[in-house]
This record gives structure tokens, sequence and C-alpha cells, in this order.
């Protein structure tokens, strides 16, 4: 009986291949599609679960009045490890040393990390190479992540290979290569001790005291141990040690680390609205395949009525359908992880510039999914004909009749009402997306996007930063000599690249606050000038240096919060009280040093005058207006002359800062992708159920024709109905969408308005699709001639 009806099966899908095409190809999309989002999900809510001691592992937090900060003090670690016995296990992880490693004719230069040597038992990296075990028990032993393994050492073996470190007789012996997973927090490209760190870069151990937070820090506390109950002894580390001693008030807060990526770093309402998204494509395809292939089996009604005279029980037209659409579902189901493998998710990888893949699933859970995708879709598609089938009448069968149901019209159409609320929501979702991106890139930067050129130093190429050094002031100067250049300034910050360096300071005279969190950048001579930011009082770092030295410039927002309506003659203490004196000589406004999605912090310029112009990160060029291309000429010429060796990389000055909503165009071309697909599946849906409603009112349509309604008058009538469906649609989906769209626009800052033109557009490209579907349905059977379909009344 199985063989017999899959014969049926295939010839009947042989038959009609338009239909059965549609059906499988528009499921397996949107399995593909909901696979897709479910392993981006999968992996978001995941993370760091590859470590073995997950429950155990915790992230150390600062607490201070004003906010938190993950960046912990040097010593707070080796203090809490001696003090507190319920701690097993912890390491520090020191990021901010940069250093040109080499190997044969390879260099680069790579952000060098140093940690305690108990990281590899907190963290449990898979090694690729090597093991975990005493592997920076070593002094300059260093283990290294895969990708940088291959850069430097192709497909060779990296175990016991050395990386020379700058230009110095000393190298890094490489003891381990992990294999770092996608979805873990903590990530790296070569690790080594601090024992290390600190003979190689001396200034680690200076800034490794009770004030400087340069840290990440992690503990493993022992099973059982909640970190409530270490709170007094983490209180009494914090009075005795933190400064200004006796009386620093910060909390240490322990974040478990298996909630760590959540409430850190993941954007949780983007994963909540995938997660929907991914839920409302699947429920679209869903509908979509069983409402078509409930529409192709009624169509065989004689068929069934035949089978019936012949002697066909209800067990076998039962079995029948149910097979076939089992048989359906079957083929949807591999096509969709055909499309899934080799077409959706290589595409979003890229997108994404993530490594997702099939296998990162919990094996058992996929199994469940896809076993309860295909059972779903085939019993759920083949039980209403088979009962339709089952209970009908043989005369009716043998007629052609399709069985009269007791649905109401909003039943039968509530597939295609929640279909078009997901794609409405998506419309004007991808709408609301890209007009915040718009605003973020159009926001006046409040610098010279257009005239400024930045070059990169690139010290770590020279081996003599001397001698590069004498060059490069060679080049400012003539630079600065051409007509087409106004200024020239070395600087350590450019827009979309600021350090997150904070210190406390203390106003000396009348202040609002008594202190103030400022965030750090040291720049040279001119570079306001240069980049163009104006100034609101006071004057910039153009005088002469020698008069500049302890002087600091402060943005807009730091002036308000201090409360300063003047910069000139106020003073600021660094650290504490009796630290370095700094005399605020100018204010400038709050210009666009990062991403405007976040909030303008009180940011200060600090003047610096390095002897040695390779300590600076850029060197910056302000060309005449129109006179960009000749200014960049200029600058690739000189280069070349006196850096021969070293290739020129330059930028405009809001490229960097550009970088920050590239997140967000990824977002809006995904957001876009499924918007697209959600409006294909609909139309399938609404093409299924306007196919099902013209089969039905054939006859209807006949005697309207007979008793002198015109074709438009019977398109009005026929598209009637589907418009109103879908105006409630767009009733249902405004509120949703617009809720949606504000709790995302929260996180921004600075963000756009929320228009009703935004929804109104999106409800009227619904409606015009809609209508376009079904209006050609609708004409085909408006121009059908009446006597051929009332001749057998």
């Amino acid at each position: 009986m199985l063989k017999h009806n899959l014969k049926l099966f295939f010839r009947n899908s042989n038959r009609n291949k338009g239909t059965f095409c549609i059906n499988v190809i528009g499921l397996s999309v949107g399995i593909a599609s909901f696979l897709v989002l479910v392993i981006y999900v999968y992996n978001d809510l995941t993370y760091n679960h590859f470590n073995t001691n997950l429950s155990n592992i915790y992230r150390i937090q600062e607490v201070y009045e004003e906010g938190t900060s993950t960046a912990t003090k040097g010593l707070l670690l080796p203090q809490m490890q001696q003090e507190i016995p319920e701690i097993v296990n912890g390491t520090r992880i020191f990021d901010w040393d940069g250093h040109r490693l080499s190997y044969g004719d390879n260099a680069f230069l790579e952000n060098v990390f140093y940690v305690d040597k108990g990281f590899f038992s907190v963290f449990s990296f898979p090694f690729k190479e090597g093991g975990a075990n005493g592997v920076l028990e070593e002094k300059y032993s260093a283990v290294i992540s895969a990708p940088f393994a291959s850069k430097y050492f192709g497909t060779t073996s990296a175990l016991g290979k050395q990386l020379q470190v700058g230009f110095d007789d000393v190298f890094f012996t490489i003891t381990g290569v992990v294999d770092i997973p996608g979805n873990s927090s903590v990530t790296f490209d070569i690790v080594t001790s601090y024992e290390t760190g600190g003979t190689i870069s001396p200034w680690i151990k200076d800034v490794h005291d009770w004030y400087n937070t340069f840290s990440e820090t992690y503990v493993v506390l022992q099973d059982g141990v909640r970190p409530s109950q270490i709170g007094n002894k983490l209180d009494n580390i914090v009075k005795a040690n933190f400064l200004p001693a006796g009386k620093n008030n910060t909390k240490i807060d322990l974040i478990p680390f298996s909630e760590y990526h959540a409430a850190k770093e993941s954007n949780q309402t983007l994963i909540i609205i995938l997660a929907i998204i991914a839920v409302g494509i699947l429920s679209i395809a869903l509908v979509n395949f069983i409402n078509l292939t409930i529409v192709n089996a009624l169509s065989r009604t004689r068929e069934i009525g035949v089978k019936k005279v012949h002697g066909a029980l209800k067990k076998h037209i039962v079995k029948q359908i149910m097979v076939e659409s089992l048989a359906t579902g079957f083929m949807a189901l591999l096509l969709g992880l055909i499309l899934f493998n080799a077409i959706l998710l290589p595409t979003f990888n890229s997108l994404f510039g993530m490594e997702l893949a099939f296998q990162s699933l919990n094996p058992y859970f996929l199994g469940a999914l896809l076993l309860g995708l295909w059972i779903f879709t085939g019993l759920f598609s083949g039980i209403v004909p088979s009962v339709l089938w089952s209970r009908s009448k043989l005369i009716e069968n043998l007629q052609g009749k399709i069985t009269a149901t007791n649905k109401s019209g909003f039943a039968k159409h509530s597939s295609v009402i929640v279909q078009f609320v997901i794609a409405i929501v998506l419309i004007s979702g991808t709408i609301t997306v890209r007009r915040q991106i718009d605003f973020m890139i159009g926001k006046n930067p409040k610098f010279d996007n257009e005239n400024v050129i930045v070059a990169q130093t690139d010290f770590w190429k020279h081996k003599d930063s001397e001698v590069a050094s004498r060059k490069l002031d060679v080049i400012s100067k003539e630079l600065l000599d051409s007509p087409f250049i106004s200024s020239v300034n070395f600087t350590g910050s450019v827009p979309g690249d600021y350090d997150e360096n904070y210190n406390t300071f203390y106003p000396i005279g009348e202040s609002i606050l008594p202190d103030i969190a400022l965030r750090k950048s040291y720049v040279g001579k001119d570079y306001f000038k240069t980049l163009g930011i104006d100034l609101l009082s006071g004057h910039g770092f153009d005088k002469d240096p020698t008069s500049l030295k302890n002087t600091v410039v402060l943005n807009k927002t730091a002036m308000d919060q201090l409360g300063f309506s003047n910069a000139e003659g106020q003073i600021l203490v660094e650290g504490r009280k009796g630290g370095t004196q700094y005399r605020v000589i100018g204010a400038i406004d709050d210009f666009s040093y990062q991403g405007v999605q976040r909030a303008t912090e009180p940011l200060a310029h600090f003047f610096a005058d390095m002897e040695n112009l390779m300590d600076w990160d850029y060197l910056t060029i302000r060309s005449e207006k129109g006179a960009t291309s000749q200014a960049i000429a200029l600058l690739r010429e000189k280069w070349n002359v006196l850096f021969p060796d070293a290739p020129l990389i330059y930028f405009f000055t809001d490229e960097k800062l550009n970088i920050y909503y590239e997140e967000y165009e990824r977002v809006n071309t995904l957001i876009t992708w499924f918007s697209l697909l959600a409006i294909m599946l609909s139309c399938m849906g609404l093409f299924a159920l306007a196919s099902n409603t013209m089969a039905r009112r054939t006859k209807e349509i006949g005697i309207r024709k007979v008793n002198g309604a015109t074709i438009a008058q019977i398109l009005a009538l026929l598209n009637k109905d589907f418009v109103k469906w879908i105006g409630l649609a767009f009733l249902i989906a405004i509120p949703i969408s617009w809720f949606a769209m504000s709790q995302w626009l929260e996180g921004f800052a600075h963000k756009t308005t929320l228009s009703w033109w935004v929804f109104a557009l999106a409800g009227a490209a619904a409606l015009l699709i809609a209508l376009a579907t079904v209006s050609w349905q609708s004409f085909k059977a408006a121009i059908v001639n009446p006597v051929e379909v009332l001749r057998d009344e």
C-alpha cells in the first residue's frame, strides 16, 4: 500500500508541477531561513557554554556612585586569592600592550594579552596543538589562536616555533594553539604570562596598583559558594586597599560568567526581534504549505469519488493523503537543508563576519526540531483534506463538488491576517532601521569630514624610530609649506579611535560637582584647528608648545557637568587631591568622537609634545577646500621617497567613525531580506486562498454576469474581502511595530523619530502587493464565459 501511495504521489506531483514546486520551494525557503535565525539565536544564548566550570566562573565588576566598570585594579585578584579561601582559581587579562611580532618575512603589529598562569584552567579552550597543563609556566612561552597560527606559520605545526618581539633579541616560544569558539566572550590572538609582560614592558608593573583599572579579572568559586557569602570579605579588601584607604565607597560585584554575555555584550532586543522573525517566517511558510496542500487535495474530489466507487475505504483515503502530505513535507525539508547549507548560512556568515555551522547546534535539539517540523507539516496539511474526503458524499465527489464548511470568514482568512501582520511589521522595521542608520551617518559630526586626511605613522615598521621620526618631521614641514594644505598635526586619537582611558579629576574653585570622571585623550599642537573642531571659549593647542605644558581642553558636556561657564582660569587635579594640576585653556563643541548611538561623555584633550614623532599614532593633514586630491598626491609622493619600505596607509576622518554603524547596516540588510521573504511567502498564501475562493465562487460569478454585472464590478466584489482582511492586519500591526521599534530605538542616545508615514507606507506597500496578487486570480475568474460554468445546472 505504501508503495502504491508513493506512486500516486509522484504521479500527482508530475501532473501539477506548478503547484507542487511552489509548495515545496515556499516551505523549503521558510525552513532554511528559520534554521539560519535559530542557529544565530542559539549561538547567542549558549555563549561561553564550552567552559566546563562555567557555573562557578565570575567576572569582577567595580561599582561606583557614578556607574560600573569591568576594568579592575591590578592588585585586586592576588589580594582576593590571599584573603578569600572560597576562591579556588582566578586570572587577570591585560590587553593594553602592542608589539611588532615577526617570523621570517611575516611581520605584523599584534595586541599581546598578558594573563595569570591559571588562565587555561579557568577557561576550557580546546587545544589544537599542545595542552593546557603548564602551558605558560616557562617565561616567554605563548599560546596563540588557530587563525593567528595560520597567519604566521601556514599549515605547518606552530609548536616550538619562535616569534621575534620588535627588533630586539627577544622571542616568544609557541607552546600551544587553541581553537577559540565563536561564541566566547574571551578572545585573543596571543597570550603570555604576566611575568613575561613585566619584562618586555616594565611600565605594566607601574599601572598594576590600587588606583589604576586596566585589568579584566575572573575568579572561580568553590562549588556551592555564592557571591553573597563572600561580600563582607570583598568590602574589607576595598576598605583596606582602595585609595583613598578607608574612604573609598567602591563595591565589588561578581557577575556570573554564564550571564555576562547577555548582560554586557549581547543586543537582547535584537535577539528577541530575530527570534520572533524566525517564528514568524516559519509560521507563514507552514500556513502556506498547509493551505496549498489542502487546495490541491480538494481539487481532486472526482478522483476520490472514483476510488470510492471501486471500493476504497475511509482508511485507504486517509492513508493516501497522509503519505502524500508527509512525502511533500519531507522533500521541502530536504530542499530547505540544502538551501540552508549551500546558500543562506554562508551568505549570513559573510554578512556578519561569523563562522556559524550546522554542527554548532545540539544534535538532539536539531534532530527533534527537524523531525517536529516534518511531522507537524505533514500531518496537519493532510488531516483537513483527508477528513473532508472521507466524510464527503459519493455523488458530490463524482460531480467534482467541494464539501462546504461552516468556517466563518475570519477563520478562513486568519492565516492571511497573521501573515500580513508579520509582513507589515517587518516592512516598517526595515524602514525604521534604515532611517536610524541614515540619521547616525548624516548627523553633523562637528568636525571637518571632507578635507582632513589621516595617515598612520605605523611606528612598529621601523627599526630605528629616531631616524623615522626625523623623516616624519620632514614630511610634515614640507606638507605645511604646500599651498594645498592649511594645517598638520600629530595625534594619538582621531574620531572613531579614542581610547577608553578614564580618570577622576577634582576641580579647584567653584564647581557643581566635587569630582568628575573624564575620558582622556592626548593630542599634539593644532589638533582642533586641523580637524576643524569649533572652540566655544578660550583657545586650542595652537600656541608655543612651551606654554602648553599641563593644559587641557574640555568638551561642552564636561563644561556643563562641572558648571563652568568659561574655560579660562579653571584648574583640574588628576587622580586625587594633591595630584597633578592641569589648566583648562579652552572648551570645544561636542563633536562625534564615537558612534552617535552612545551618549557623549565628558571628554578631556591633554596637550602632549612628543620628542619622537613615532610615538604618535597618526599624522593628520587638512587640505584647503577642494584641494584634497592634490594633498593626497603630495603626501603619497613625500612618503614614498622617505619611507619606500613602509606603504602609506591613510583614510578620511569619518571612516573609522562609520565602522560604529556597520553592525546596524548588517541588521538592516538582514531585516530587509526577511521582509522580502515574508512578503513573498504571504503572497503565495494569498494566491492559494484566492485560487480556492475563486474556485468556490465560479457559479456565483457566472450568475452575476448573466444578470449584467461588469468585469469591474466583479473585480471589486472579489477583492473587497481581501482588502478588508489586509486592513485588519494593518490595524493589528501598527501597535506591535510601534512598540518593537520604540524599544529598539531606546538603545540609542541620538535617534530618529517614529513618523506616522513609516507605518502608512508599510501598510500601503502590503496592500498594493496583496491586490496585485489577488487581482490576477479575480480577473481570470471574472472573464470566464458564464455558459461554461452554468451549463451543468
